[in-house]
């Protein structure tokens, strides 16, 4: 399910890492420059919410589960639902079993429903965990990991913990990493063989969470660049998550992502940070944990600078909690 271009006058498409660019393409009309934010997006193939059309959908990356309710979208964790059999092809060839999920075969039973349901699949691609099976394969994974205030072992791409279990941040220096960022992407691997339509990828937003290593904006900001550039290079949707919190991030973001998701920007009152994907006509499935119902405070300030499908989720989410924000 790679990109597609729907034009007869092209015959192929090639991704570079950061960008999308044409080549060894045939024919006399074939383009000599890589294509513009908005021909790609009349060429893409994949999953382009809009704001308001998918007000229904759910979000569970943990236990309990329910996909009983005939949601138009469900994001799920991607290794919940990996069927028996799944991989992760490494670049040296070598493939890392990965254990059929707990949600095994639903993502083929939400895929057979009438109407299709849309299935985003979660990962983290700027945060290593020590649970996945790909975990041992990343630099520095070996020994004993040091925690703040120590300093990451020289050579280790693996930071100070995010506040998660098990889970810590990758150095997304421009400068180191290319030393992990394989692995990640044998990751999309793996979410096109399953089918997911989409991909949210987490923990991308280092940068005053204290990762363990100096990363600045800019290495921030094009982190998130590659990784929607990768994802829409194997013909998925991808969303951006969190980030919202740096000043002028989500306007240089929203052409590479196609919706957003935002945890806590009622809460912290950051929701008009994602003013550009509603003008833009992009979905932004707004999440907050604060409690009460769809009169809270969080669900307001949602409302109030135009979110259509926040949410109210228990944290982590769940099937416990989900109250609708928008009317």
């Amino acid at each position: 399910m790679y990109w597609q271009l729907l034009s007869s006058r092209v015959s192929c498409v090639v991704a570079a890492s950061a960008a999308i660019a044409f080549a060894g393409c045939t024919g006399p009309n074939a383009p000599a420059e890589q294509p513009t934010a908005d021909v790609q997006a009349e060429v893409a193939t994949w999953w382009q919410p809009k704001p308001g059309e998918h007000k229904d959908w759910d979000w569970q990356i943990t236990e309990p589960y329910d996909l009983s309710a005939a949601r138009s979208v469900y994001d799920l964790d991607m290794f919940d639902l990996a069927p028996a059999g799944s991989y992760l092809e490494q670049a040296n060839g070598t493939r890392i079993t990965v254990p059929a999920g707990p949600l095994a075969g639903k993502l083929d039973e939400l895929h057979a429903r009438t109407p299709r349901a849309i299935v985003i699949c979660y990962l983290d691609t700027g945060a290593w965990e020590d649970y996945r099976p790909d975990a041992s394969v990343f630099p520095g994974a070996s020994g004993s990991l040091p925690n703040r205030p120590t300093a990451p072992q020289a050579g280790s791409v693996i930071g100070w913990d995010t506040g998660w279990d098990g889970e810590r941040w990758l150095d997304l220096r421009r400068a180191t990493r290319s030393a992990f960022a394989p692995i990640i992407w044998a990751r999309l691997d793996l979410a096109v063989r399953m089918g997911c339509d989409a991909v949210e990828p987490d923990q991308n937003n280092p940068l005053d969470n204290d990762p363990g290593f100096n990363i600045t904006l800019e290495d921030q900001l094009t982190w998130y660049e590659e990784v929607a550039a990768q994802a829409h290079a194997r013909g998925l949707s991808v969303g951006m998550k969190n980030g919202h919190d740096q000043s002028g991030a989500a306007r240089r973001l929203v052409t590479s992502f196609d919706w957003a998701l935002p945890e806590e920007c009622g809460e912290f009152d950051e929701c008009g940070e994602l003013a550009p994907f509603i003008t833009a006509q992009k979905a932004v499935f707004a999440v907050d944990y604060a409690t009460g119902g769809s009169t809270s405070t969080a669900c307001k300030r949602q409302r109030a600078a135009g979110l259509l499908d926040g949410l109210l989720k228990d944290e982590p989410p769940s099937s416990a909690r989900r109250v609708q924000c928008a009317p």
